[in-house]
Order: structure tokens, then C-alpha cells, then sequence
């Protein structure tokens, strides 16, 4: 009986406890402006896309942030970025501009009206010198996952200090890790004032549509000599949005990045080197 008593008194504990809260959160008093800016040593257009943090249950794309004076600067430099298209939030310096290796560069960004309690926001990120890659090799690996993997190794010598690497692939041209979780970002301790010998820095997964390649397509391999802190970043910003185990791990917490007065995200400059190689026939790679 007293088995049958207690086995009836804890269902009805676990019946007992629920109860229906509704969260009612305040968007605009806990909202901050949440930035993502480059600026690097290719002559291209480089960009800043501001946008503002949204309520934890909104099923909606954050808000842009538009109307914002925007720079990127240097005692020598001095840059000023156009929102185009208009009211997108996306802010773009001309075609022409490119950074120099070993200059400091500050993003300053003025809004129309206050997020956070503040309208002026600030960064600043150092470009580092990169080393030329020597080449890359692509090696098929058959036997990984459903239908194989490419295989990106990477040739070059790293100097004899503390360097911290991101590796962006593209196929024709195209970015293939565009998205934050495939980024691939690593410090040199293993290979600090050596040269690397065709260690692999991505993997072309087959069974996935976007990164399938066939003969004769050409792979490019972007080597980026980021800061440390812009490693710390990314690595941090990818373990937190990866599957968690155990499961009952720590709660989800904001990244800390390098913008001033309480704005997420982060600004950063970097240098980068090239290489590329052809996509073979596997069955050539075998008798070779």
C-alpha cells in the first residue's frame, strides 16, 4: 500500500506543476545595435551591415539599421561608407578601396536615433601581414560520409609568431562556407615557424548541393591573418549556435565582440593570399 500510495503521489506532482507564463518582453528597452564589418587588403567594395537585436520570440529577420553615418578611418585614410541599397542597413565604401598591412583601423557609426541608450558606436582592428600560400592540393576522400568528401590542403610557411588564420573556399568563384558555422578559423600551435605541408583546412562535403564540385571546376582558397581577437569571436559565436552536450549545459549567452557601448557583433581587418587548383577526375588522382 505505501508503494501504491507514493507511486500515486509523485504522478500527481508531475501532473501538479505545470503552469502556462507568458514572458512579456520589452523589444525596445533591451535593444542594441548588432554590427558585422570588414575591411581588408583586396580592392573591392568593403561592407557593414547593421542591424538591431529583436524579441526572443519575434519569427522575423532583425530589423536594419538605417540612416547611419558611417566610417572607417585611419590617421592617413579616411573613408566614407553609402547605405546601398537605401534603407537596407548595408553600408559599402567605393570599388576602389583596400587596406594597408600594418595600419589600425577605427569603424566609427552615428545613428539617427538612439539603441541602447547611445547613438555613437566604435571599433577598431589591426591588419596584420599575411604569407603568400604557396598552392593548395584537392585529394578525394571516397570513403567519408555518403558520397565523399574533396579534400582542401593547404602549402605555406608560417612565420615565427603568434598568427591566428581564417579559410574561406569558393568554387568558380562562388563562397561555399558563407554561413558563420562553416567558417573555418584556427591559431598556428601546431605549426608555428613551419611550413604546413598540405594540412587540410575544408572539406567539400558531396552530399550536400552547395558544395558539390565536378571535373574541371576550380577551387580557390582565401587565407585570412585575422586578430586574435576576431578568432576568439568566431570561435566562441560557432560553439555557441553548435549542439550542446552535455544537455543540460550552461544557457545560451550573448558573444562578446569589439563594438563600444554595448552593441554586439564585431569589426574586423585582415589581410589575405590565394591559391587555387583545378577539380581531377578521382580516378586520375588514384593513378597518380
Amino acid at each position: 500500500m505505501k508503494k501504491i500510495f507514493f507511486a500515486v503521489f509523485a504522478g500527481s506532482l508531475l501532473f501538479s506543476c505545470t503552469e502556462r507564463i507568458d514572458l512579456k518582453l520589452d523589444g525596445q528597452e533591451f535593444a542594441r545595435l548588432v554590427v558585422e564589418g570588414y575591411f581588408t587588403t583586396d580592392t573591392t567594395s568593403h561592407k557593414v551591415i547593421l542591424t538591431q537585436t529583436a524579441d526572443y520570440f519575434d519569427n522575423k529577420a532583425p530589423e536594419p539599421v538605417t540612416g547611419a553615418q558611417v566610417t572607417i578611418s585611419n590617421d592617413i585614410e579616411f573613408y566614407v561608407l553609402t547605405e546601398t541599397p537605401a534603407k537596407s542597413g548595408i553600408y559599402v565604401t567605393a570599388p576602389d578601396v583596400s587596406g594597408t598591412t600594418g595600419r589600425d583601423y577605427k569603424l566609427r557609426i552615428s545613428l539617427d536615433e538612439e539603441i541602447g541608450g547611445t547613438k555613437e558606436f566604435e571599433a577598431t582592428s589591426k591588419i596584420y601581414p599575411v604569407n603568400q600560400l604557396d598552392s593548395i592540393a584537392l585529394k578525394f576522400q571516397p570513403s567519408w560520409g555518403e558520397n565523399g568528401f574533396w579534400e582542401v590542403q593547404c602549402y605555406v610557411w608560417d612565420p615565427p609568431t603568434e598568427d591566428y588564420y581564417m579559410f574561406l573556399t569558393y568554387v568558380n568563384g562562388r563562397l561555399v562556407n558563407d554561413t558563420i558555422s562553416k567558417v573555418f578559423v584556427v591559431d598556428d600551435l601546431l605549426y608555428n615557424g613551419n611550413y604546413t605541408n598540405g594540412v587540410s583546412v575544408y572539406w567539400l562535403d558531396q552530399s550536400l548541393s552547395g558544395e558539390t564540385v565536378m571535373t574541371g571546376d576550380t577551387v580557390t582558397l582565401r587565407a585570412a591573418r585575422i586578430t586574435k581577437e576576431q578568432w576568439e569571436f568566431t570561435y566562441k559565436l560557432q560553439e555557441e549556435i553548435s549542439y550542446q552536450s552535455p544537455l543540460f549545459s550552461g544557457p545560451p549567452a550573448n558573444v562578446p565582440g569589439n563594438i563600444s557601448n554595448g552593441a554586439f557583433g564585431f569589426f574586423g581587418a585582415y589581410s589575405s593570399s590565394f591559391a587555387s587548383a583545378i577539380v581531377k577526375d578521382p580516378d586520375e588522382q588514384k593513378s597518380n
